[in-house]
């Protein structure tokens, strides 16, 4: 029972937790990565947001980014809304992307 009980708080929390962020219009990231896997949570670039990590499953602009990511790539971009929750990494809808030389 208590395993039930902790389970749902467990739960619960990050429901509340998932596809929250803040506010603002342009954020400062870094694209780390790109995911080339065709599975449901799999495709997409990761994006670090200060100590957070989502992925976004298109860019507006990808040949200022491209495909194959060897050191992370600093952008300012500005956050969509949460278009879908996975484990480890929610998805959002990049709305614009500037690189950072």
């Amino acid at each position: 029972m208590k395993l039930k009980i902790f389970l749902l708080l467990l739960f619960t929390a990050f429901m509340f937790n998932s596809c929250e962020k803040e506010e603002s219009s342009q954020l400062n990231a870094e694209i780390i990565g790109f995911n080339s896997y065709k599975c449901g949570c799999c495709w997409g670039w990761i994006i670090k947001l200060e100590n957070e990590i989502i992925k976004a499953d298109k860019l507006p602009d990808v040949e200022k980014i491209g495909y194959e990511i060897s050191t992370p790539i600093p952008v300012i971009l500005e956050l969509g809304e949460c278009k879908r929750e996975c484990p480890g990494y929610d998805y959002y809808d990049i709305i614009s992307l500037k690189r950072i030389n």
